[in-house]
């Protein structure tokens, strides 16, 4: 009897210590703002160049930056997935956009319930489905970003949006 009584005091100790040290790694690796938390992200992907927008979802943030795929500095966009915990904000996930180049522009990326995404600049509204993006302008390019936020898992693969003009006509792709 006294064996396991003893077993279950250690399972017991086991069991706290664990969610001790799953508590204190949240809180260490949480910081202040969505923004910070994406700079102090150790050897990231894809190296953060300039932050210029920032989408927030109830817990969820997505910090759009400029970064760098071959010798040309901020040709390539990125964001970073941040998610808010009880003691701030948390690093989730790299998503490349893509190249910031007019031959990208209709393509676009997604895992789980997001899709993000380039436009022409002409563009003033994307839509999928009964889902209307939200734009990111990038200072500079000729070019501008889509985010879609609660997309079912099932539709990320898909890329039949509609584009509009800021007079509301649909835009060719």
């Amino acid at each position: 009897m006294k064996k396991i009584i003893f077993g279950i005091i250690v399972v017991v100790i086991v069991m706290i210590s664990v969610f001790v040290y799953l508590e204190n790694s949240k809180k260490n690796n949480s910081y202040s703002t969505p923004e910070v938390a994406l700079s102090n992200v150790e050897n990231p992907k894809l190296d953060v160049l300039e932050i210029f927008d920032t989408k927030f979802y109830d817990n969820v943030a997505y910090v759009f930056y400029y970064s760098e795929v071959g010798e040309t500095p901020k040709d390539y966009l990125a964001a970073g997935k941040i998610i808010k915990n009880k003691y701030g904000w948390r690093f989730n996930e790299i998503i490349g956009v893509g190249s910031i180049d007019k031959n990208n522009v209709g393509m676009s990326s997604g895992k789980d319930d997001y899709i993000v995404g380039l436009a022409s600049k002409e563009v003033t509204k994307v839509k999928f489905g009964n889902h209307e993006a939200n734009m990111i302008t990038m200072d500079e390019k000729e070019m501008k970003a889509f985010l879609f936020h609660g997309v079912e898992p099932d539709l990320t693969a898909q890329t039949d949006f509609e584009y509009f003009d800021k007079e509301g006509s649909e835009l060719p792709y």
